[in-house]
């Protein structure tokens, strides 16, 4: 329990929130520009990448264009041979062989004579009446690529002797992937006398690009239908791959885009060739693009932890200067709660702080003021009521006293009188000359002497008594008059109704850092009831004990609750009231000024 009050003190402390606070921001503050100046950097990145893989797949474009023209310009100079066209429009099974051999002249010629050696093409035609021609070896049952099998043989025909691309032909025979610029042959009426198909390799095309191929990158050659013309991945060559309508949207008129593709983040690139229709497209796993971003990740991530670390301590540094006031403040105010009340507060700092403390400070002096007014109320409220206790006890001992005398006159005892109205007089010198509110308990017990050898007179001699005290009990002060009502209460209701010789014996003890002086008569004695009500009754219905309730209540006034009387009393017995004070004499300098002693 006491660890999870100390965990709850520290959470709530203004010190942790603040500290956790500033920490909280500079978490904030720190993430916001660590990822902000990386996504921007990144971002950059991509640009200047994309823009240099563009010009990457631009020169690719180029090459796969004078790939195209090549071959668009073979077929033309065959369509353009009027030789060729004569034995194609007259092509049979008598003039064949020497059609063959008028191709392969011209196919060889155009091979030594191409400007692009590294071209390596083939040339197919099939006529109308199915002769077919490979300028490369065939095997028997060739089809020779009969475009009247094929599903672009459509595109052949309507193109009315233009040149149409046909992506990647699979020829298993010759065991090629061949791109084919493929035409019909036409005679002087317009009329179908064949096909004719420049045929190339589709991997000396990837060759062109093959030295910047990336690691986990793949290049796609595609023409405007999105079938894959060339492609580092030879699984798709041939295939409608891409919807190019769906590329326009996502590519939105720039050259990149980031997306996901077969489960990963990729960067595609794309560069379209307008003269051959061509798109060159470029999927690079995102992983692999941002590989030199790795180290810059890397020291933007420890910058953002030292900045959070600096951050933690200036925090704390901030927290802890900002909240020393306020603990000081705090440290203050547990003072006063212990009692200190002279704290100024004198605290220099934040304005509001400032302001606080000093209405504090002002606060605590009118408290000062307030609890020193309070006390000198009170010093005189005491002092009142103490003289009014005394007041009441002294008339009562001057009435008794008297009334003694007077009755002694009036029996004519007249010595006994005289004599009594002598230690009269000396006992009321001793207590009106004497104006200090406090005397020794060695004083109190001779002027108790004195009073009771006058009430010696009163009762005719009619008790015995005992009078002791200590030397550590003779020094320590009581209020004056003190004693002497519970002796008086003693004689006249404990000895007095018993119409015997009585004992009255008044010991006083030091015990402790107490005096307890003890008054005991062998007299009537009381019941609890009536030691109760003797205690407890108000002044005014209880006039015969006027004297225990009188003592009482001064010891309490003048000592505080904890001290007074205690009544120990049986029917027959006699009773014993012990009066309990604390133990403390007069100064040095004989000074009112009391001390324990």
């Amino acid at each position: 329990m006491k660890q999870k009050d100390t965990l709850k003190h520290w959470w709530n402390s203004i010190r942790t929130r603040m500290m956790l606070m500033l920490l909280c921001v500079n978490i904030i503050i720190i993430g916001i520009l660590s990822v902000g100046a990386y996504t921007v950097y990144q971002a950059g990145f991509l640009r200047e990448l994309s823009g240099s893989r563009a010009d990457v797949l631009r020169q690719i474009g180029e090459r796969s264009r004078q790939f195209k023209t090549s071959l668009y310009t073979v077929s033309n100079l065959f369509e353009s041979n009027p030789t060729f066209h004569t034995y194609a429009e007259d092509l049979n099974a008598d003039n064949e062989e020497q059609f063959f051999t008028l191709m392969d002249s011209i196919t060889r010629q155009l091979q030594a004579s191409f400007l692009q050696p590294d071209l390596d093409f083939y040339v197919v035609y099939i006529s109308a009446s199915s002769i077919g021609y490979c300028s490369r070896p065939v095997p028997e049952g060739y089809d020779y690529m009969d475009p009247r099998l094929k599903v672009w043989n459509q595109q052949v025909v309507a193109a009315r002797g233009d040149i149409v691309d046909v992506g990647s032909y699979q020829d298993r025979a010759l065991e090629t992937a061949s791109f084919s610029a493929a035409r019909s042959i036409l005679d002087g009426a317009g009329e179908l006398v064949g096909f004719l198909m420049i045929n190339a390799d589709e991997r000396q095309l990837y060759q062109m690009y093959a030295d910047v191929i990336r690691d986990g990158s793949n290049i796609y050659v595609v023409n405007s239908s999105g079938q894959v013309i060339s492609s580092s991945r030879s699984d798709l060559i041939g295939f409608n791959y891409f919807n190019m309508q769906n590329l326009e949207r996502l590519f939105d008129g720039q050259d990149y885009m980031l997306t996901r593709a077969e489960g990963e983040d990729v960067l595609f690139t794309r560069y379209y060739d307008a003269d051959s229709g061509f798109t060159v497209l470029e999927e690079a796993p995102l992983d692999e693009v941002l590989q030199p971003l790795r180290r810059t990740r890397q020291v933007v991530i420890l910058l953002a932890l030292l900045t959070l670390v600096a951050g933690a301590l200036l925090a704390r540094h901030f927290s802890r200067r900002i909240a020393a006031p306020i603990q000081k403040l705090r440290d203050d105010m547990h003072e006063v709660e212990a009692g200190d009340l002279k704290q100024t507060f004198a605290i220099r700092s934040y304005t509001e702080l400032n302001e606080l403390s000093g209405g504090m400070a002002d606060m605590l002096q009118c408290i000062r003021g307030l609890i020193t007014s309070i006390h000198e109320n009170e010093r005189e409220k005491r002092r009142i009521e103490l003289n009014w206790l005394q007041a009441q006890i002294n008339p009562h001992f001057i009435y008794n006293t008297l009334f003694s005398i007077k009755c002694m006159v009036d029996m004519h005892r007249n010595e006994d009188a005289a004599a009594m109205l002598s230690l009269f007089i000396q006992n009321l010198r001793g207590v009106l000359s004497n104006r200090r509110e406090m005397v020794t308990v060695a004083e109190q017990m001779e002027s108790l002497k004195q009073y009771l050898t006058l009430q010696r007179y009163r009762y005719d001699n009619g008790f015995d008594t005992l009078i002791e005290y200590d030397d550590q009990a003779a020094r320590c002060l009581l209020p004056k008059l003190l004693v002497q009502p519970l002796v008086e209460n003693a004689l006249q209701h404990g000895i007095d109704p018993q119409g015997r010789d009585g004992m009255v014996t008044v010991i006083a003890r030091r015990q402790g850092d107490a005096v307890c002086i003890e008054v005991e008569d062998n007299g009537a004695g009381m019941t609890p009831e009536r030691v109760r009500q003797v205690m407890e009754t108000p002044d005014a219905a209880d006039r015969p004990h006027l004297g225990i309730r009188n003592v009482n209540d001064r010891i309490r006034l003048h000592y505080g609750p904890a001290w007074g009387l205690q009544i120990e009393s049986a029917p027959g017995q006699g009773t014993r009231i012990t009066l309990r004070i604390p133990a403390r004499e007069e100064g040095a300098d004989g000074t009112k000024e009391e001390r324990l002693c």
